[in-house]
């Protein structure tokens, strides 16, 4: 006897409980403590249920990825959009807080976050990285539609992007006050 298929509501509403659990479980446990049927308990399913949804707690967690990135980059571009003159600025905030604003970035830079991300196909790696290639594109094009003419190289601001994320995830080393007189600094000189 097959299981019984979910309707499309009742797959939307567990899909919900269980990217909720998760997000909840991987920033207060990590990757590694948080177990399948921790999170298929937390969203009223059962531990086959949970494959039907993602084939692994890793993937479920690059999904997670994927949905932030999606939100941050559409923040970003509608910022550059509707006010040129801070679109550089807006990045700047956006990468250096990145990590405080969501707290499954730091389990992703975990060796084992980092793992999930390295297992999955050379396809889907390739197309995470481009996500961001493709984020600073738009913003540089909205920034000189806007009349920003003064910009780095797309790939200067990719860097400065993947660096600021980096550093925002090292604060507290790098030292906070530090790291606000960087941010201030960075975001004068690129307003110029």
């Amino acid at each position: 006897m097959s299981p019984r298929a979910f309707t499309a509501d009742e797959t939307d509403r567990i899909r919900g409980r269980l990217h909720e659990a998760a997000r909840e479980s991987f920033a207060r446990h990590g990757l590694r403590r948080t177990t399948v049927d921790d999170l298929a308990r937390a969203a009223g399913i059962s531990k086959g249920a949970f494959y039907r949804f993602h084939e692994s707690k890793e993937a479920l967690l690059v999904a997670l990825l994927d949905e932030i990135e999606a939100d941050l980059h559409h923040r970003v571009e509608a910022a550059a959009r509707a006010d040129p003159a801070q679109g550089l600025g807006v990045l700047v905030d956006t990468a250096l807080d990145a990590v405080r604003a969501n707290p499954l970035l730091p389990v992703m830079m975990t060796p084992e976050g980092l793992l999930a991300i390295q297992s999955r196909p050379a396809a889907e790696q390739e197309e995470m990285r481009d996500r961001d290639v493709r984020l600073v594109a738009r913003v540089a094009a909205a920034l000189r539609a806007g009349g920003v003419t003064d910009l780095p190289s797309e790939r200067v601001l990719l860097g400065l992007l993947r660096s600021l994320v980096f550093v925002g995830l090292h604060r507290d080393e790098v030292g906070p006050d530090l790291v606000e007189e960087v941010r201030a600094w960075l975001k004068d000189a690129l307003a110029r």
